[in-house]
């Protein structure tokens, strides 16, 4: 296979434009977390500030575990019907969502319905979430066969770049407001920008062209009726291996760059804006780190770079959060490692599960095997490590669920792994242009 690290211009233009759409999704999904002090008190009132916490976390997770069926639906709708059409509705409804939970009533205004209409929100999120970040996946990849991670890892540049810029707006809105008024009602304006802001990618989501090789398919009519019941009885152990390596790419990202500002502020009492301002820095100082990470994929053993991720995850985990909660930590380092972890994760891991599926499927294979591995062991993260912190009462449990996450990862470096070869497909014209 050719090793390439550069692509044409168009093709750079393209990756931009999908990957601004997918920043401002994954910072209308995340701020939730970034809120999370601010809505456990107003939605989630408790006699402790853990408890209060964990039921923000419950809420957090509904939203994660409501992506899987997301996938499944609109993956079904991306191989049946297309990739453009699908993962422009699920911005659309991303930004609806996002900004009606700035609008909710709270709990003393309404009592318990307030936590239920946010709940029914989230779930809406989740939902279309599950169908957006695999259908931008999938729709870059099959624009440059010969340069996925490249792609790819301009995507997810972007998307740290996304917890960036909620990072930033948390510290720049502490510091304008002050801690009084954000407690009060400016935790709602990032809600607002980022509904904004997503329509706007909607917008431009609506002009790109269909996918080459998706259009293909019915010229040598392989789309298949129901490419749900395809996958899982023709690729059920590719299956399971991706799960497994989203499951270490799930618990990484959400754990180092989701829940450290709420574990930092809330668990351990360092300041909300100290918080805010170093990670904002720190995510984007490292988010070129995806980039590279991506780029490794197209050049190196795929395999190995996945064992060397999952060894650094259980080996470093523990020593990274011993520093943490020691008596005077420095938040700039502690950000500039979550960072890293993130960065490295998020580029590295999704690249590699592109060529497990063929064309026909590759949407819904794409979207099942990330959207579980996030639910169930991203979305879960938070809960599960506050409650470790809760029942045992130390506060290195994030690291504790890290270690078993990528041991149970490693199981996935030992089983065959397909290549499905999408290269063969360049004279099918694969490349979307976008319109003028």
């Amino acid at each position: 296979m050719p090793r390439c690290i550069t692509a044409p211009s168009e093709q750079y233009k393209l990756a931009l434009a999908v990957s601004m759409g997918g920043m401002l999704e994954l910072y209308d999904f995340l701020i939730y977390a970034l809120m999370a002090s601010y809505i456990a008190d107003h939605f989630f009132p408790a006699s402790d500030q853990v408890t209060s916490l964990l039921g923000t976390f419950a809420a957090f997770a509904v939203g994660y575990l409501t992506r899987p069926l997301g996938g499944l639906f609109f993956g079904h709708l991306g191989d049946r019907l297309g990739r453009k059409k699908t993962f422009t509705l699920t911005i659309f409804l991303m930004a609806l969502t996002t900004a009606l939970m700035g609008c909710l009533p709270t709990y003393q205004e309404v009592g318990v319905l307030a936590p239920l209409l946010l709940v029914t929100l989230r779930l809406v999120q989740g939902f279309s979430l599950g169908g957006e970040l695999p259908g931008a996946i999938t729709y870059l990849s099959e624009s440059a066969p010969q340069r996925q991670g490249l792609m790819i890892g301009i995507l997810f540049l972007a998307l740290m770049i996304g917890i960036s810029l909620g990072t930033f707006l948390h510290g720049f809105l502490n510091l304008l407001l002050g801690q009084k008024i954000m407690a009060d009602w400016g935790w709602r304006i990032p809600f607002w920008i980022g509904g904004l802001l997503g329509l706007v990618s909607y917008q431009i989501r609506k002009r790109f062209d269909e996918s080459g090789l998706f259009l293909a398919l019915d010229q040598v009519r392989q789309r298949s009726s129901v490419p749900l019941l395809l996958l899982f009885r023709e690729h059920r152990k590719v299956l399971f291996c991706g799960l497994l390596l989203m499951a270490l790419c799930g618990a990484t990202v959400t754990v180092y760059g989701v829940y450290m500002p709420s574990y930092l502020s809330s668990l351990l009492d360092l300041p909300h804006a100290r918080v805010a301002w170093h990670a904002a820095v720190a995510f984007l100082i490292l988010s070129p780190l995806s980039l590279v990470a991506g780029i490794l994929t197209d050049l190196m053993n795929k395999r190995l770079l996945a064992i060397g991720l999952a060894l650094a995850v259980i080996v470093f985990s523990f020593p990274a959060f011993q520093y943490f909660v020691t008596e005077d930590p420095q938040v700039r380092k502690i950000m500039m490692t979550c960072g890293l972890f993130a960065a490295i994760a998020s580029g590295l891991l999704p690249p590699i599960i592109v060529r497990f599926f063929p064309t026909e499927v590759r949407y819904t294979g794409i979207a099942t095997t990330y959207n579980f591995g996030f639910a169930i062991f991203g979305g879960l993260a938070p809960f599960t490590s506050t409650l470790i912190v809760q029942q045992t009462g130390t506060m290195l449990g994030p690291a504790y669920y890290l270690a078993i996450i990528g041991i149970i990862s490693l199981f996935a470096m030992i089983l065959p792994w397909p290549d499905f070869d999408m290269e063969k497909s360049e004279c099918l014209n694969t490349e979307p242009a976008e319109k003028g």
